[in-house]
């Protein structure tokens, strides 16, 4: 079972301990004892490491330079340097999916990992910072009576996917990934412990054949170290290479692994021929699977356990299939290859070609990718090289973060687009690529959708490609050896060209659930219809009504855009009614 956790941190003793003694009477968590001016409940004391002297670490931590397990203690000299780095040594030393809190000269400090994994959402109550696993165990603890911050929904629909301490449950924020909140002289100061562009590729860059080893060696080292936490994993594959590179990793390592994958009635998200491929290779069992289009419940979202509206309806179907398959063979872990895309620079752009001129200048180089990027993208060189420039014109202006307008009332689209996007990643320094800082909205885009199993489930969710020592390795990567050759993913490709079927590692094309979402809008029009044009998204003036009910007219055939942000817009009303 995923770890679930409520952290107190207050200077006053009697207060914090006596906050949790009453919480964990209310939730069902355990007292755990640990240093520092912290008080700790825990579903798992087992994750819980102290740090003597000091403070503790809650999750799943391993060394960057050691054995591929899950550390288990922190002697002195460790306990040490974390708290007089104010938790650069945790950085810089180790990885996974953790909060650590501990006293450091002059206050205390909480801590959240690079790349997420373990949530963090944090509560003030006068001198009393409490730091939880998800809302639903504050609201049980009797520590959060929950109320829509309609605002911060507005905000989230139309930035579409852009992270920000602000949820929509007022008094309730978030503890980005990579972020750390200190606390000094009764004051709060939140800012940034771990940056991409401490990575990311420069003038200086890496030798195509130098990153797909260093990439193949982190790639090996973090897979395993995760798949080492547990006895009984489901992988969901879909015979694509990401998902793919998990199965063959997990199976080297001798794993217990068992496979699944899901297939629409259609042909067009039908995936079973690959997953078959990949399961015979690792000698792992594959059960296969359709939609379970009666778990879709239109009053259910698929994210009610997290604090803000991110989720789709359609993936009901899905979750309904893996959470069932899980119990029936008593995974205690279901992994992923999500990530995998971002993660690797998977991007249908130009910009590599305007990062290899920055580096290069006019050379076969540079003709090289304009070659790569037309391949990969389809686009002639004209078109190719025009978007190239566009892009090198824009380059002093920043990333322009892509925001969602559809559906949206015109004048919540207006006042929403005249606030800039913000996030301290989007500021990129002034001689990156701007393939980079494509490459780390990417990164953002995907942080949203990793949390996305409920916390209570019997299992625990591993996106094993989303770890810290893989990210930097990608983002030193230059984007242009992504696409060498024309091959998405190439730099990752060439890392296990030896490990995978050939089948796998030359497939390019990519299925999808596109067809079952079809057929769910279809079927269910005028539900669907009724619910989103007199529901509370339309009661509170954020929709425009009239281009929502022209979309959905009974002879109206949709495009992804479209039936992708009625998924959305379902899921936040069923989202919307269990908050309230």
């Amino acid at each position: 079972m995923a770890l679930r956790y409520i952290l107190f941190h207050s200077p006053d003793a009697d207060e914090r301990e006596g906050a949790a003694r009453r919480a964990g009477q209310l939730c069902g968590l355990t007292i755990v004892p640990v240093p520092g001016p912290f008080s700790l409940l825990a579903s798992d004391d087992s994750d819980v490491l102290p740090i003597p002297g000091s403070g503790v670490v809650i999750g799943t931590i391993f060394h960057r330079h050691g054995p591929p397990e899950a550390i288990r203690d922190f002697d002195q000299r460790a306990a040490d340097a974390i708290r007089k780095s104010g938790g650069a040594h945790l950085i810089e030393r180790y990885w996974g999916g953790y909060l650590a809190a501990f006293e450091m000269p002059g206050g205390a400090c909480v801590l959240r990992a690079p790349m997420g994994a373990l949530p963090c959402f944090q509560l003030r109550q006068g001198g009393l910072h409490i730091f939880a696993s998800d809302p639903d165990i504050l609201v049980k603890a009797g520590l959060l009576a929950p109320r829509i911050d309609w605002e911060a929904l507005q905000r989230q629909l139309f930035m579409r996917d852009l992270p920000s301490p602000r949820t929509a449950i007022e008094g309730l924020s978030e503890i980005l990934p990579g972020t750390h909140a200190t606390f000094a002289d009764g004051g709060e100061t939140v800012g940034q412990c771990w940056s991409p562009w401490d990575y990311a590729a420069t003038l200086d860059v890496m030798e195509p054949e130098d990153g797909a080893e260093r990439l193949g060696r982190a790639l090996q080292q973090c897979i395993s170290a995760w798949g080492s936490r547990y006895a009984n994993i489901l992988l969901s594959v879909s015979g694509g290479f990401d998902s793919s590179i998990v199965a063959t990793t997990l199976a080297d390592r001798g794993r217990s692994l068992s496979c699944l994958t899901l297939a629409t009635s259609d042909p067009s998200g039908d995936e079973r021929s690959y997953a078959r491929i990949i399961a015979a290779h690792c000698h792992a069992n594959l059960y296969e699977c359709g939609y379970a289009f009666d778990a879709i419940n239109l009053d259910r979202s698929v994210v009610a356990h997290l604090p803000r509206p991110c989720g789709r309806t359609h993936d009901l179907a899905f979750r309904a299939v893996v959470t069932a398959k899980a119990a029936e063979l008593g995974a205690d872990a279901y992994f992923t290859g999500n990530g995998g895309d971002n993660v690797f620079y998977n991007s249908a752009s130009a910009r590599p070609i305007a990062d290899r001129y920055l580096a290069e200048g006019m050379g076969p180089g540079l003709i090289r990718t304009l070659r790569d990027v037309c391949a990969v993208t389809g686009a002639s060189a004209w078109q190719a090289m025009r978007e190239a420039r566009r892009v090198l014109k824009q380059r002093g202006r920043g990333y322009v973060w892509r925001t969602d307008p559809l559906f949206l009332n015109r004048g919540i689209v207006a006042h929403e687009s005249r606030q800039p996007a913000e996030h301290p990643w989007l500021e990129a320094p002034d001689q990156a690529f701007p393939g980079k800082a494509g490459h780390v909205a990417m990164l953002l885009r995907m942080q949203q959708h990793l949390d996305g199993y409920d916390r209570a489930l019997p299992f625990t969710l591993v996106n094993p490609l989303v770890s810290q020592p893989i990210v930097e390795t990608c983002l030193a990567i230059p984007t242009w050896s992504m696409c060498a050759g024309g091959i998405n993913r190439a730099v990752a490709r060439a890392a296990y060209a030896s490990r995978l079927p050939p089948q796998i590692l030359d497939r390019h094309s990519k299925a999808g659930p596109d067809s079952f979402i079809v057929e769910l809008l279809t079927s269910r029009l005028g539900e669907i219809r009724e619910r989103l044009l007199g529901g509370r998204l339309a009661s509170q003036g954020l929709l425009d009504l009239d281009a929502l009910g022209g979309c959905l007219g009974e002879s109206r055939l949709h495009t992804a855009s479209e039936y992708m942000r009625i998924m959305a817009l379902l899921d936040t009303e069923a989202w919307i009614g269990h908050w309230t």
